[in-house]
């Protein structure tokens, strides 16, 4: 199936989240912005599908700081005002930290402003079309995806990739977040879905055999948690490589072991010591031809 008129879908590499331009309408909308390190890049990208400053709407997914990186240059740019659910309202608005994982990465992020605020249910305009906006809980609880009903769209955010989602963070979240990611999955199988543009990674032409396997993987981690940790961490520790790169092994581990997040789930992959945690996921990741060590120097050769 081919994107719809007027819908246009920004793919990026592993840190940035995808962008999605709606420009039918008089009030063009872009949904998620990306990292904020990235913004050059995303004004590029979004400019060879629309004028930015004719954008009239910034729609969040969820409060990841990969996903509203460049809202405020967007919003200076244009004029854009900003729609959320009510729940990524308050996290973006009170700026908490833990719940953006900004400590995760050491990271920050400037505040962001609010404006409109959606609940589960809502028939909202975005670009031209109504869409209906679907709480996704689970890999972010305050998660939202737009759905389009003529076309059959759905914009699944981390809700749904090529059958995975986002990273499940029990620590942060709590482990009540497996379940409502099974939730959402099942709530996500009654619709009528043709087209799946995800927060990360390519279009989803088949999305009932993506959510089957979706499905399929979340009952492994239902069955066995200590998956469920180490899917979290190869995710945060590659996107930590690809952040940090090129970096001598020593110094990426001491700055690993600085972060919370080997402390928080080693325990939970089956290692006592996270330092050996972070040796095994940097030797996985150099077995697999993902990442390169010359003079103990680490680089990604995954796209960014």
């Amino acid at each position: 199936m081919n994107l719809p008129p007027h819908i246009h879908f920004i793919q990026r590499g592993w840190v940035s989240s995808n962008s999605i331009i709606v420009s039918g309408g008089d009030a063009p909308a872009i949904v998620d912005t990306g990292h904020h390190e990235d913004v050059a890049e995303t004004m590029r990208l979004v400019g060879q599908c629309i004028n930015v400053a004719d954008l009239r709407l910034i729609v969040n997914t969820h409060c990841h700081w990969d996903h509203i990186g460049a809202n405020n240059v967007i919003r200076a740019a244009s004029g854009a005002l900003t729609a959320a659910s009510q729940a990524t309202a308050h996290i973006l608005v009170h700026h908490d930290r833990r719940a953006m994982w900004l400590d995760y990465f050491a990271a920050d992020a400037a505040p962001v402003t609010v404006d409109i605020t959606w609940q589960d249910g809502d028939m909202v305009s975005v670009g031209g079309y109504e869409f209906e906006v679907v709480a996704t809980p689970g890999h972010a609880p305050d998660s939202i995806a737009l759905y389009q009903p003529e076309t059959r769209l759905l914009i699944s955010a981390d809700a749904l990739h090529e059958g995975d989602c986002g990273i499940l963070n029990t620590i942060v979240h709590g482990d009540q977040v497996l379940d409502q990611a099974i939730a959402t999955v099942a709530r996500l199988q009654m619709y009528d879905i043709a087209l799946a543009l995800p927060g990360h990674g390519g279009l989803i032409t088949d999305v009932p055999a993506s959510l089957n396997a979706l499905a399929g993987r979340l009952a492994e981690f239902k069955r066995h948690p200590e998956q469920m940790a180490m899917h979290l961490l190869r995710r945060v520790a590659m996107t930590t490589v690809l952040m940090q790169q090129p970096m001598h092994r020593a110094a990426l581990v001491a700055y690993v072991l600085a972060r919370p997040w080997p402390h928080d789930y080693a325990p939970r992959a089956g290692f006592e010591d996270p330092e050996k945690l972070i040796h095994h996921l940097l030797d996985s990741f150099i077995h697999k031809g993902l990442v390169v060590e010359t003079e103990s120097q680490l680089t990604s050769l995954v796209p960014r």
